[in-house]
């Protein structure tokens, strides 16, 4: 057995430090007018935020099929028998099924679970599930780690400007407006409880309101969960970050660390600027 772990860009990560964990990677595509960047590898999550403060509204997709051909050219070259497979949503991509269908055709068995979620999450369980590998855990165990974990996560966003989740196909336009006029602050939820898709948990009137409601639901859920990891994440939103971790640390306590992270490109092609977002997930048993 030859196993590989393999990843996408929505993890957060760049193709150089996908690397570094011995991660595969694979970029999803990034459309801004006609052209068309590869996610990590020729386009950072800082260009893209400048796109979109210069009013771009950028487009996403799935990662290039002849680039998912090839890397699996490359590992049937190699030996490679086994992949374990970490990617975003299936409710938010195809990336998976297109993994699975080239693993069949090039005769590799491919390792994978649907984790419901993409960002911070996604990159947490990637890297833990590489250094399961290299411990030398057998690819099924991997897996069943970290299913065990997925079921105890949830991911709440609060998106500044909704015309990008409606550009997305994520938000109908007239909800976008509706909400804009009666400054209306979605708390938006990703994950095993929206079966992977965008889903309004509630709503309020202000963001000031809609991040303590989103952190009291974070921390309600982590308390349930167990011994878990917790993330903040903002797109270009730094005051707005700060408060999530005051209003979550108030809640579970100073002494527990919660990690600042970027909205990656391809979320932030989705959600805009001056968003925010809580994630947490139980610790994966054997990766620390």
């Amino acid at each position: 057995m030859k196993v590989r772990v393999l990843t996408d860009s929505g993890c957060g990560l760049t193709k150089e430090e996908a690397a570094q964990y011995h991660l595969d990677y694979l970029p999803l595509q990034v459309i801004v007018e006609n052209k068309t960047y590869l996610d990590g590898i020729n386009l950072t999550t800082e260009q893209l935020y400048d796109l979109i403060d210069k009013g771009y509204l950028p487009q996403t997709s799935m990662p290039p099929l002849g680039m998912i051909e090839e890397l699996f050219d490359q590992y049937k070259k190699e030996g490679v028998t086994d992949v374990v497979a970490v990617t975003l949503s299936s409710g938010l991509s195809g990336t998976n099924q297109a993994i699975q269908a080239s693993a069949k055709w090039h005769e590799i068995k491919v390792h994978t679970l649907d984790i419901y979620t993409t960002l911070s999450v996604e990159k947490y369980l990637a890297i833990s599930a590489a250094k399961l590998n290299d411990k030398g855990y057998v690819p099924d165990e991997i897996i069943h780690r970290l299913q065990a974990v997925v079921e105890h996560s949830q991911g709440f966003l609060i998106p500044e400007d909704l015309n990008h989740l409606a550009r997305g196909g994520r938000l109908t336009p007239m909800a976008a407006k509706l909400a804009g006029m009666l400054k209306i602050k979605p708390i938006l939820e990703v994950s095993r409880n929206s079966e992977g898709k965008v889903g309004t948990c509630d709503k309020v009137r202000t963001m000031a309101k809609a991040i303590s409601k989103a952190a009291k639901l974070t921390a309600k859920g982590a308390k349930e969960a167990g011994d878990c990891v917790y993330f903040v994440l903002d797109s270009a939103s730094e005051e707005n970050a700060k408060l999530c971790v005051e209003e979550l640390q108030a809640l579970i306590g100073k002494d527990v660390k919660i990690e600042r992270e970027s909205i990656c490109s391809v979320i932030a092609a989705h959600t805009g600027l001056g968003s925010v977002a809580f994630q947490y997930c139980k610790k994966v048993k054997g990766a620390d």
